[in-house]
């Protein structure tokens, strides 16, 4: 899809799509309202014209692959995290050594972390810091059940359920439109999202 046409409109998709708010996007397109709720009614709106949408994807699509970004490797890294061991990085319950502040040596029962050089890689992409505390080295993993949680829910492992009701808690009503009302509904709907998109 090439430029938009509407120079406005090709701003605010491009500002949407590094990641600025709706309001952002709006006003830095050069887009104004009478206060915060009618810009973000507005850049509600626009967001939702088919254009735009898809001149945000696209824009999305193509930062992506100069990123080389993935769904693939994007699941590839959450697994490292998800099925990360820490004894890969960690020893413990043996006789290690360990140097204490001034760099000597000694025999521990305790808890030693691997030198780097034997850490593999994947193990390593896992961590989120190691730090060198009055106690010894502190290290930390990644949250390991969030990247399982966001690969469970990629594979469609996890369903969200969503209860609905009616007024007062009670079932929801509906009422069938004839054929006439119907389409009376949607040329009115119509006919207004037009009207709102000339006054921009």
């Amino acid at each position: 899809m090439p430029v938009l046409e509407n120079p406005r409109h090709e701003i605010f998709a491009r500002e949407i799509a590094k990641g600025a708010s709706q309001r952002e996007a709006y006003r830095a397109a050069g887009y104004e309202g009478e206060n915060e709720d009618a810009v973000d009614a507005s850049a509600s709106r626009l967001l939702t014209d088919a254009r735009v949408a898809l001149r945000i994807q696209e824009i999305r699509a193509a930062a992506a692959k100069r990123a080389e970004i993935t769904i693939e490797r994007t699941l590839l890294e959450l697994a490292k995290i998800g099925y990360a061991d820490i004894r890969k990085a960690v020893r413990w319950g043996e006789e290690v050594a360990v140097k204490d502040a001034d760099g000597n040596e000694a025999i521990s029962n305790g808890v030693a972390m691997l030198d780097s050089v034997e850490i593999d890689d994947d193990t390593a992409a896992a961590i989120a810091e190691v730090a060198q505390t009055r106690d010894g080295i502190k290290i930390k993993f990644h949250d390991k059940l969030g990247a399982l949680e966001k690969i469970g829910k990629h594979l469609g492992m996890f369903v969200d359920r969503h209860e609905h009701s009616g007024k007062d808690g009670g079932p929801i009503e509906t009422r069938e439109l004839s054929p006439l009302e119907a389409a009376r509904r949607i040329a009115f709907a119509w006919a207004k999202g037009e009207r709102e998109l000339e006054g921009k």
